[in-house]
Order: C-alpha cells, then structure tokens, then sequence
C-alpha cells in the first residue's frame, strides 16, 4: 500500500473522529446521536481491518466473511441500543 493511501485513510479516521465529537454537542435526540455513533464506528472498524490489517490483500472470501462478521456486530449493537432506549413516534 502506498504512503499517499495511508495518509489519506489517517486523515479520513481523523475527520471522522472529529466529526463524531462534533455530533456529541449538536442538540439531537439521543437515540440518533447514539445510533450515528454506532454507524461512524463500523464505519472507522472496516476502513482500519481493509487497509491497515492488509485485509484488501485477502481472499474474497475471507475478506467477506470478517466484513459481514463486523455487520452482524453492528445490527446486533442497535437492536440493543434500540431495546435499551425505545423510540417513541
């Protein structure tokens, strides 16, 4: 993987990351602010295992199996969340 790539992909996660600190002092619901958080952070997780765990260099299937793994995980997390703290309509 090349330098420019790397870079780019750090400087991704630090926006990200400041993205999220941003969304913390917006004045949301907390269900959507928590649900965003969520999101953000599967997102960051797959960019982190792809390129900076080699796992764009693994076979297809591999590489497919941890990345729906990391789904599950996620949908798994705000069935919880959305268990924990219902969302009144």
């Amino acid at each position: 993987m090349s330098a420019k790539i790397s870079v780019a992909v750090f400087a991704t996660l630090i926006a990200m990351t400041a993205g999220e600190l941003a969304l913390i002092n917006l004045s949301l619901s907390a269900s959507v602010i928590v649900t965003s958080l969520i999101g953000l952070a599967g997102v960051k997780a797959s960019l982190i295992a792809i390129f900076f765990q080699d796992l764009k260099d693994e076979p297809r299937a591999l590489s497919s199996v941890l990345l729906v793994g990391l789904g599950i995980a996620m949908l798994l997390m705000i069935i919880t969340f959305l268990q924990v703290h219902p969302v009144h309509l």
